[in-house]
């Protein structure tokens, strides 16, 4: 269970869980707040995730070895610190169904619209299985290799250039009064989660904690800066009119793109990012089995359980309708559980330094 990574492979579980679905409707979602200025929000709430890993690292450097579902051992006690995991193993269950959701209809929509859904979930869940029952090692060296299609991705996007831009639609800079720029800030904060892995793998690094400070926060600024770059294309590329009744404006700006060699670039971006997608709910199996299991074999069980149950959830939340009062319920868990609890711990770690120190030891 506790098999050791680098910190560069840390780097890569970090912007893979990031770099999700989220990205490809944050530009329409962002500017009916803070407008031509939403590049900036991008900025703030990476700005913002900074502070909280801050604290995340903080919390760890006082408790090295240990992960989030250790510490709520000593913080919480055995029983209500052990029930504590329990809720944190279904959030990342009932968040890993909710993506799997997100991505079967998006794939019906832009590639496959005739393949039932139920057969996407499966394919979906297969294979994140397949690839979360091995060590996290192994899982590090793979998001290493995919990440290199995020190159590709960049060089792809780079042909919206020859559209027709308008560098007007963002002037004047600052236009948006900051209360519509730190609301942008907080949907772009939810569009960017992931990096809660950081209290789950981080124990697992050989290193410094400044080394290990200094890559999650290296993460965090590409995930910002990648973010930004990609609202900025949509921004100039799109009035806000337009950008308002777009759902995938990522998409919808690479799809009018017709090369001699390559047509409809807008599928082989999608085509691509589904493995960026695919390595998001892996690793929400990997916390979801991390929460709960003490040993190999119980990881590995906990990991099949969690395939069934993302199953259930994500067969139950296709069939609904309306997705955006599920949404706003699962960002009141993720402020609870990703937030709330995690500084409630730092505080207490303050509070309590002494006793722990003796428990530990």
């Amino acid at each position: 269970m506790n098999i050791s990574i680098t910190k560069n492979q840390l780097f890569f579980l970090i912007i893979k869980t990031q770099i999700g679905i989220g990205l490809l409707s944050l530009p329409s979602v962002i500017q009916h707040s803070a407008g031509g200025d939403a590049w900036i929000s991008v900025l703030g709430s990476g700005l913002a995730i900074q502070l909280l890993i801050l604290v995340y690292w903080h919390l760890c450097k006082r408790y090295p070895g240990m992960n989030l579902s250790e510490m709520t051992i000593v913080f919480f006690g055995s029983y209500i610190g052990r029930s504590v995991n329990a809720i944190y193993y279904c959030f990342f269950v009932i968040i890993a169904g909710y993506a799997c959701t997100l991505y079967v209809r998006l794939i019906k929509v832009w590639l496959l619209p005739l393949t039932p859904g139920w057969v996407l979930l499966l394919l979906i869940i297969g294979v994140s299985i397949y690839l979360a029952l091995e060590d996290l090692r192994v899982i590090a060296r793979f998001y290493q290799l995919a990440a290199v299609l995020f190159v590709l991705l960049f060089v792809i996007s780079l042909a919206t250039f020859s559209n027709d831009i308008h560098l007007s639609n963002i002037l004047p800079v600052g236009q948006s009064d900051i209360s519509q720029i730190i609301s942008g800030s907080e949907k772009t904060f939810f569009a960017m989660l992931g990096f809660e892995v950081i209290l789950y793998f981080s124990a697992q690094v050989k290193d410094t904690p400044s080394g290990i400070l200094k890559t999650i926060t290296m993460a965090n600024w590409f995930v910002t800066l990648f973010y930004s770059y990609f609202v900025f294309i949509c921004l100039i590329g799109f009035s806000q009119e337009a950008l308002s009744k777009v759902k995938e404006p990522v998409l919808f700006l690479l799809r009018g793109l017709t090369f001699q060699l390559f047509d409809r670039l807008d599928l082989i971006f999608l085509t691509i990012w589904i493995i960026p997608m695919s390595a998001t709910i892996v690793s929400y199996f990997c916390l979801a089995g991390k929460s709960l299991a003490t040993s190999k074999k119980g990881y590995q069980r906990l990991v099949w359980i969690s395939g069934l149950l993302v199953l259930l959830v994500g067969s139950y939340l296709y069939k609904q309708e309306n997705m955006e009062s599920i949404s706003q319920w699962i960002e009141y868990g993720y402020l609870l559980m990703i937030v709330a609890v995690p500084l409630l711990m730092w505080i207490l770690s303050f509070l309590f330094r002494s006793r722990h120190k003796r428990r530990l030891t």
